[in-house]
């Protein structure tokens, strides 16, 4: 009768065990465990201008796009962003390109930033437009034309 108590126990302790860390990984419980079950520790997401945010996913995986979703019509900027900073409807945007890590090995194919590629992004969110893969003097026009001020810098995304 012991054995049958101790079996029958276990099997309850296990099927709670499964509930609870069902119930924290859809956040029912308001104060989950986020570090346990959610995204990583640096991960992140911030609110920018037009229904826009920046993401965080993964130290590779910085970009921007709108909070509820994006097609192939979309206007957004992938990754990698490094800098970001908004003025009225305009979201600007300084990247590093991406790279496969090993171009001779067929079956790897993820990209990694490639820091000797850097570019600037102007996202428009009101006419869903960007401009894209400007280089520094391009970028200084385009802005000037758009009339962003000078005084807008861009701001590293991790203290944005």
């Amino acid at each position: 009768m012991r054995k049958y108590l101790k079996v029958t126990v276990f099997f309850i302790g296990i099927i709670l065990f499964l509930l609870m860390t069902g119930l924290l990984r859809s956040n029912k419980i308001p104060l989950g465990l986020p570090f346990a079950f959610g995204p990583g520790v640096q991960d992140f997401t911030k609110d920018l201008t037009g229904n826009y945010t920046l993401y965080r996913n993964s130290s590779q995986e910085i970009f921007i796009a709108p909070d509820d979703g994006w097609d192939s019509e979309t206007a957004i900027i992938p990754a990698k962003v490094i800098k970001v900073n908004v003025y009225q409807e305009f979201i600007i945007a300084e990247r590093h390109g991406m790279k496969r890590r090993n171009v001779h090995d067929s079956m790897d194919t993820l990209e990694i930033p490639d820091k000797e590629s850097t570019d600037y992004w102007i996202l428009n969110t009101e006419e869903n437009y960007v401009l894209k893969n400007l280089k520094k003097n391009d970028f200084k026009r385009k802005r000037e034309s758009l009339k962003i001020p000078e005084n807008i810098s861009l701001i590293d995304v991790y203290e944005y």
